[in-house]
């Protein structure tokens, strides 16, 4: 039988691996994954596209390539108004550690440290590089006006879909594989003062809802697949934001049952705090 609920992403690995056998083996019993940008700033998605020669982006596995052709190009937007899908899940981690810079031509990407900037295409052509806590005013102007872009366009093209906001968060410590906890470095933790803002700012639109399940415990891990990192949590994470989802989901179509199939961005705005 088909996924009846179909979910799409916006955001980075804390989100994306939510829909990640490794690490909810059984989320495909009731959810699909129909679209992904991943590691994307605001503020790039919904910038005019980029031209790029796919040969100038230089040095990238096929995964991460791909990625980048789809983000120049603004494809996620397509692809959500072709798939639809039931609820799109976003975190807003790409733009507070990598935030966005202006090229020498006037084209907006994301500053992703791991891939875009070590191209070709970006060598010798950065003229700047906002970041929340390097330029908060200058940062905070465009991504708010690129969130302001992006639910205005979302209200007229995918009306019936729903918008999560993952309130992810850096935590400040890790196990390794002989059981001793470790701290990561302090910026990590301060950040999420910028993340909290931009939360809270996603969260005060019209039909907006979020899921925290984040405890104050939570902890990554040495032995995670992709390596520790502020991140990267212990795998009950995942399980609870799944089982958070599921729920939501229920509760929906309960919701669109007894009023006769109202569409899901009518719902009540509501904030789901709890950690249960």
């Amino acid at each position: 039988m088909d996924p009846l609920i179909r979910v799409a992403v916006l955001g980075s690995c804390v989100t994306r691996d939510i829909f990640n056998r490794t690490f909810n083996p059984g989320y495909r019993d009731l959810f699909e994954c129909v679209a992904l940008a991943n590691q994307v700033s605001m503020v790039s998605l919904m910038s005019p596209p980029v031209s790029v020669d796919p040969d100038e982006l230089n040095g990238l596995v096929p995964r991460v390539h791909g990625e980048l052709l789809r983000e120049f190009s603004r494809s996620f937007l397509d692809e959500l108004t072709t798939t639809k899908p039931h609820y799109l899940i976003m975190d807003f981690r790409p733009d507070l550690v990598f935030g966005y810079s202006e090229l020498d031509k006037g084209e907006i990407v994301t500053h992703n440290t791991w891939s875009t900037t070590k191209t070709r295409f970006y060598a010798g052509r950065e003229l700047a590089w906002y970041r929340a806590d390097r330029t908060p005013r200058k940062f905070m102007e465009a991504w708010t006006a690129a969130v302001d872009s992006f639910f205005a366009w979302a209200e007229v093209n995918i009306p019936d879909t729903k918008i999560i906001i993952h309130r992810a968060r850096n935590v400040a410590t890790w196990i390794a594989k002989d059981g001793e906890t470790k701290q990561f470095r302090p910026w990590s933790v301060s950040m999420n003062r910028h993340w909290d803002v931009m939360d809270e700012y996603a969260m005060s639109k019209d039909g907006v809802e979020s899921i925290d399940v984040l405890i104050p415990q939570q902890q990554s891990f040495e032995a995670h697949p992709w390596g520790p990192s502020a991140l990267h949590y212990t795998f009950d994470y995942h399980q609870r934001f799944l089982s958070r989802l599921s729920r939501m989901a229920l509760l929906d179509v309960i919701q669109e049952t007894r009023s006769g199939g109202a569409p899901r961005s009518t719902a009540k705005h509501r904030r789901d705090g709890g950690t249960q």
